[in-house]
């Protein structure tokens, strides 16, 4: 039999055997919990930590898809900012690409001085990083070619006006007046050949207004060219020749090229100098529509509706950009009701000068005395030509070669090729 002492021991045995039960299952009841919640801390971690990593990736996207849009409003995250950072250098590589592709547009100078004395290579001079083309006349040249000039008026029916345009260069205005001597006068020279012509030749006098505006960017300093501006002054002087007023400058919209340009002079003396002092180069956008039909110097034909060809400021020889360069012989059809018709056997300096004739005549026929081979007196009466401006540079006075060619256009198949290489396409 139990006793009251013995209940009561029992009793707190059972009672401390209960306690210790509630004590181990409340310690892991509380264990459990906390695995459970860590499983789901760490679950929404992991989704947390994911739908950062999608909103970056979901950033990135928007940017490449819209290109970096302003108007689409994005948090600055590290990510983006270093896409960013990506694009600029791509782009910089890119831009770093084009321009080793065109040669000249690569040219940004060097440290060589641009005042220096003067540097002699051939025909042409370096003076403070500009390039000139010296002239030396002689009487013996120079009547050969006033009796190429004059043979065509000789032998033009007389009602056809002649006129005669020599045009002086960049070394007979610009050149430094310490450094004059290292080239003769191109205003005598030209004086004695408008002495010399005959009677029927209307000499143009471009020598006075481009004089007059030698401070305005009439030449160029690395080509032996005028510039478009120079073409227009000399333009001018024709029409006063003509009795006729010139279209004024402001009528034309001027369109520059974003590339500087190394010309003429730079390609033949690779004067490094030149460098220094790249040339800006534009046209005049002409006033009316055209149709261009034109004989490569190798009898092949193109045509075109324009006379200026702005492809040509993408590239090397940008001087062009004027007639698409030296034709043999070309036709010009103006979108216009004048019915009066021109043409013009030139040098290149002609090709800068020939846009500014639009307005003032429904056809324009061109020929170049280096590359024409057939009878220019059967081309004047077969398209019923009213004048003829016969337009060359000064240094043509020097050239008894070309004048000779120049002579040579009133008979067939005299221009060979082998005349053409001695003479070369200096002018």
């Amino acid at each position: 039999m139990f006793n009251s002492k013995n209940i009561k021991m029992v009793c707190s045995f059972i009672i401390i055997i209960l306690f210790f039960i509630i004590v181990v299952f409340i310690n892991k009841r509380n264990s459990s919990d906390n695995e459970t919640i860590g499983a789901i801390e760490n679950n929404i971690g992991s989704k947390i930590n994911s739908n950062d990593v999608n909103e970056e990736a979901s950033i990135d996207e928007i940017i490449l898809n819209n290109g970096g849009n302003d108007s689409i409003e994005i948090k600055e995250t590290e990510s983006n900012i270093t896409l960013e950072e990506h694009k600029e250098q791509e782009e910089q590589e890119k831009q770093e690409k084009s321009e080793e592709i065109e040669r000249y547009d690569d040219v940004i100078g060097n440290d060589l001085q641009i005042e220096h004395s003067p540097e002699h290579s051939g025909s042409f001079v370096i003076i403070n990083s500009v390039g000139y083309e010296k002239f030396k006349f002689s009487e013996y040249n120079a009547n050969v070619y006033i009796e190429s000039v004059n043979k065509h008026a000789e032998n033009i029916i007389s009602d056809v006006k002649i006129y005669n345009l020599i045009a002086p260069t960049s070394s007979e205005f610009n050149m430094p007046d310490e450094y004059r001597d290292l080239s003769g006068s191109q205003k005598d020279g030209i004086n004695y050949a408008y002495s010399k012509v005959n009677d029927r030749i209307i000499t143009v006098d471009a020598y006075s207004n481009i004089e007059a505006n030698k401070n305005e960017y009439v030449y160029f300093k690395t080509d032996h060219h005028w510039t478009a501006l120079g073409a227009y002054r000399a333009y001018e002087s024709f029409m006063k020749s003509k009795s006729e007023e010139p279209f004024p400058l402001e009528k034309y919209n001027r369109i520059d090229s974003k590339n500087k340009y190394l010309g003429s002079i730079y390609n033949m003396t690779e004067n490094e100098r030149l460098e220094n002092n790249l040339d800006d180069i534009w046209y005049y956008k002409p006033l009316l529509s055209v149709e261009y039909s034109a004989i490569n110097r190798n009898d092949t034909t193109w045509d075109a509706n324009q006379i200026i060809f702005p492809s040509y400021f993408e590239r090397s020889g940008k001087y062009a950009v004027f007639m698409g360069g030296d034709t043999a012989f070309s036709h010009i059809k103006v979108d216009s009701n004048i019915e009066r018709k021109i043409l013009v056997i030139k040098d290149s300096y002609g090709n800068a000068f020939i846009p500014f004739l639009l307005p003032h005549y429904g056809d324009i026929f061109v020929a170049d005395p280096r590359y024409y081979k057939n009878n220019i007196y059967d081309t004047i009466e077969e398209n019923k030509i009213d004048e003829l401006l016969i337009i060359n540079y000064a240094t043509v006075l020097q050239l008894p070669g070309f004048s000779q060619m120049l002579g040579d256009m009133g008979t067939a198949d005299v221009t060979s090729g082998t005349a053409i290489v001695g003479i070369g396409d200096i002018p």
